[in-house]
């Protein structure tokens, strides 16, 4: 049974080794991680967005031939 403490300082969770599979319990804890770290970032939503559109661009004009051969290509 996954049980949960609060205290003044924090929140104590415990989980038994067999209620959760390793690996997804790394999941859950790196984006709870990421919560904490977005939380304390000052970067505006828009800026964001828009780091987020360039990476992707950048991913997929590395990537595309991967996915679409270069004689199907429309240029």
């Amino acid at each position: 049974m996954i049980t949960v403490e609060t205290s003044e300082a924090g929140v104590r969770v415990t989980i038994p080794k067999d209620e959760v599979p390793p690996q997804r319990l790394n999941s859950f804890l790196d984006w709870l991680r990421l919560e904490a770290v977005a939380g304390k970032s000052r970067l505006p939503e828009s800026e964001a967005d828009r780091l987020a559109e360039q990476a992707k661009a950048d991913w997929w004009a590395a990537n595309k031939s991967r996915f679409i051969p270069e004689k199907m290509r429309i240029v």
